[in-house]
């Protein structure tokens, strides 16, 4: 292909890390590519909760319209970030092998024993028979009404406060806080390799669907990107987040509720109230 491709991007460290990987897998192919930065509607305001903004694709809505008025080619989006139905004209384009599919519990040294944070990532038979920390006053900082909604089911009692803003700052927040932790999607971390020593992966928390995957999507009618874009694609990770992305359609955005699951041989699924009240639990 010797069109240049223009990949359409968010500003912040984690999204250029991720247009730039595809950048530097389509050139592996022979595919010349540049990136192009835009900026988000959900980088502008990072002060309201994002269950607030009552939006969907508000990390990802200024690249579609960018795209679909040929201002870009294709753009990168983190996974779970996406719509499960893309606009009028917009097909996925690819998706790239996928990192961890975890969450990550940054904690303050000082606040528990490292034992102790041992403990609160057991499994939930070994961990209420060794330990319980619900009726510990702990402040836990995260802007995701998913990690919000299985982390008071698991502990009521804790206080859940609002975390915006791109990685490295909500790092810095945490650290400059009196918090007592806060949650992560593990992914965004280590990939742009800020993962603090004093961090732990939540094994008992169901991710978001997607999460983890990098999805490419380009115009609907650009035969030329969505070929060239083809050979990105990997096909397990496509296929599982497929599952996870049906799940979450079949369960809609309507309302306060929390919809996780991941796929990888079976189908596990959960859904949360926004006080983290179980609603229903899927095993397939």
């Amino acid at each position: 292909m010797g069109k240049l491709i223009r990949i359409g991007t968010r500003e912040s460290q984690l999204a250029v890390w991720q247009a730039t990987r595809v950048q530097t897998l389509l050139q592996e192919h022979n595919i010349n590519a540049t990136l192009v930065l835009i900026k988000s509607d959900g980088d502008i305001d990072l002060q309201t909760p994002l269950y607030e903004m009552g939006v969907q694709g508000i990390f990802t809505r200024s690249l579609d319209v960018a795209l679909l008025n040929n201002k870009i080619d294709i753009a990168v989006h983190s996974m779970k970030d996406v719509p499960t139905q893309l606009p009028a004209g917009i097909a996925q384009a690819a998706v790239l092998q996928r990192a961890s599919h975890k969450d990550l519990f940054v904690y303050k040294p000082s606040a528990l024993s490292h034992y102790d944070w041992q403990l609160l990532n057991a499994d939930a038979t070994s961990f209420e028979s060794k330990f319980d920390l619900r009726d510990a006053a702990f402040t836990i900082a995260t802007s995701s009404t998913r990690r919000r909604a299985q982390w008071l089911n698991r502990f009521p009692n804790h206080d859940i406060q609002n975390l915006r803003g791109n990685i490295n700052t909500r790092l810095k927040k945490v650290e400059e806080s009196n918090w007592h932790g806060a949650l992560f999607a593990a992914a965004g971390v280590e990939r742009i390799a800020v993962r603090p020593e004093h961090s732990i992966d939540i094994q008992w928390m169901l991710p978001a669907p997607a999460q983890g995957a990098i999805m490419v999507v380009a115009r609907q009618a650009d035969e030329d990107c969505l070929q060239a874009c083809a050979v990105l694609n990997h096909v397990a990770t496509a296929t599982c987040t497929k599952v996870e992305r049906d799940f979450l359609r079949g369960y809609g955005y309507q309302g306060s509720a929390s919809r996780q699951g991941w796929s990888r041989y079976a189908c596990h699924g959960c859904l949360n109230d926004w006080m983290g009240e179980k609603i229903a639990q899927l095993h397939e």
